[in-house]
């Protein structure tokens, strides 16, 4: 069967070029204040001008009470901003599509609380411990309207910068994560409980949103597919419901992930989310994009093949500082070798459309609990997409 790798898709008003998507993920390029270091930029420049469908942004804090990390980039001061802007334009005169994602992370914080804006975390629930050892202060109705309005205002603003769309990020513990998730969200008003009401508040997100933005502009979403323990067995329903939703609000398009994406990598699984993502598929009609567990291009077009729109991915589209191809065993391809693949190859002379061997050198990615402010030095090569597994 022919690859639809390659094959235009559209997302909205927004047309891309191929179904593959370079996934959000935490780019260790932000400085202290929130702003994008300059090889952030040659990064992002070099996806796109690799022949990427598309670029969501690394997570992006809608304030500074929104923050997880020291190393991420912000979306909440005119700096910030600014700095964003750069990355857009290196994208745009690629000629690549960049998507904003929007966060806030909840409890999910990592820094040492002395960098914790406003001194508290906001969740669903209080009184849980968070990865920095903090206790979780409930969040509010006032704090809800707060946090509604700064995503509102971080979208509105990356329209007028001209980004080519936003994502709002439910998925990977951050707070609206922690909504959807009945082993975080144990409240008991009408934010907590039900699936309904679990949704309530992120639905209200995306509700505000698209009134703000309009209904022509791309407004992606991407969720969790599952969640841990003996409540994922009612959450496999329960997501059906979240998409379903998320499709009359007027999202244009999914992106399915995990919670358990990290540990299901180290273990080499293959396209993590993609049974869930089946029935999930069933249920919308908007386009799904699936992330987790891309081991090549057997994989991408397997998760094609399944209905799924599009393929994202993070990791296989650089190599960390210092590795180095053992001879004849090549990592991957720069994408716009692979485009328009005929039949078996990956383009003209190209060779066989194959998975190849991990790299044996491959280092481990840094923890954002343990990782400086400021950007940590790495080789930025031209993009690839990996062949290999455990990536």
């Amino acid at each position: 069967m022919a690859s639809t790798l390659f094959t235009p898709g559209q997302i909205g008003t927004l047309t891309l070029p191929n179904r593959v998507i370079r996934s959000a993920t935490q780019d260790p390029f932000g400085h202290r204040d929130g702003t994008c270091d300059a090889k952030q930029v040659d990064l992002y420049r070099e996806i796109a001008a690799a022949g990427t469908g598309a670029i969501i942004t690394a997570y992006s804090y809608i304030s500074p009470e929104a923050r997880s990390t020291g190393i991420q980039v912000g979306f909440a001061t005119p700096e910030q901003r600014a700095s964003q802007k750069e990355v857009l334009d290196a994208v745009h005169a690629a000629g690549g599509r960049l998507i904003l994602q929007l966060m806030h992370a909840g409890m999910n914080v990592f820094m040492p609380e002395k960098h914790v804006a406003g001194g508290k975390l906001l969740a669903p629930t209080g009184d849980l411990k968070a990865p920095n050892e903090m206790e979780t202060t409930e969040i509010t109705p006032a704090d809800m309207d707060k946090i509604r309005a700064d995503f509102v205002e971080a979208a509105k603003a990356a329209k007028e910068l001209g980004f080519d769309g936003i994502q709002l990020h439910c998925a990977h513990g951050y707070l609206l994560s922690q909504f959807l998730d009945p082993t975080t969200n144990l409240r008991t008003d009408d934010y907590g409980g039900s699936a309904a009401n679990r949704f309530r508040f992120p639905g209200e997100c995306l509700t505000a949103i698209r009134q703000a933005v309009g209904q022509d502009y791309p407004v992606l979403v991407k969720v969790n597919t599952n969640c841990a323990g003996e409540a994922d067995e009612a959450y496999a329903q329960d997501i059906l419901y979240f998409c379903r939703q998320f499709e009359a609000l007027g999202a244009d398009a999914i992106e399915l992930s995990g919670y358990n994406w990290l540990g299901l990598g180290k273990k080499k699984v293959p396209t993590f989310y993609l049974d869930r993502a089946k029935a999930i598929r069933q249920a919308v009609k908007i386009p799904l994009i699936l992330v987790g567990g891309v081991r090549g291009p057997e994989s991408a077009q397997a998760i094609l093949d399944a209905g799924i729109d599009f393929v994202s991915a993070s990791r296989p589209f650089h190599l960390p500082a210092g590795l180095r191809p053992a001879p004849g065993k090549g990592v991957g391809l720069p994408l716009h070798r692979l485009h328009q693949v005929p039949g078996q190859h990956l383009g003209q002379g190209g060779p066989p459309l194959r998975e190849a061997p991990i790299p044996p050198n491959l280092p481990p990615r840094p923890n954002p609990c343990t990782h400086p402010f400021t950007p940590k030095d790495r080789r930025i090569v031209p993009p690839v997409l990996f062949l290999s597994p455990g990536i």
